[in-house]
């Protein structure tokens, strides 16, 4: 749920069931690390629909709690502790975020500057 969590939050519309893998490891199945990790949402030219849903929302604009809760029920997990996982990665992410305007290769790009805003105001 964190991917999905982490990947709505920094306008990754495009996010799908194939950009997630399973790693098995000693015959047990775990999340392999993301990929293809990306900010759609800067490029007015593409959708703002989402490739998967959130509830019954595919626009982030469109989601609330509830439909955060409808999630979490479908993929058998708590709503109240998927609406905990939401407020605390969405409270890290833009301090987060922001310390990638301190590495060489982000710093000053203008691009990272619409990101950076973007991920603060969701």
């Amino acid at each position: 749920m964190d991917a999905v969590i982490f990947n709505a939050l920094i306008g990754h519309h495009d996010a799908h069931a194939k950009n997630f893998s399973i790693l098995y490891q000693q015959q047990r199945g775990i999340l392999a690390p993301l990929y293809v990790l990306l900010c759609t949402a800067v490029y007015p030219t593409l959708t703002d629909k989402m490739a998967m849903q959130v509830g019954s929302k595919v626009r982030f604009s469109e989601e609330q709690a509830r439909h955060w809760e409808q999630l979490a029920k479908a993929a058998g997990l708590s709503g109240a502790q998927t609406k905990k996982r939401l407020a605390g990665i969405a409270k890290q992410l833009p301090s987060c975020a922001r310390g990638l305007q301190t590495q060489a290769l982000y710093s000053g790009q203008p691009l990272v500057q619409c990101i950076i805003a973007l991920i603060e105001q969701r």
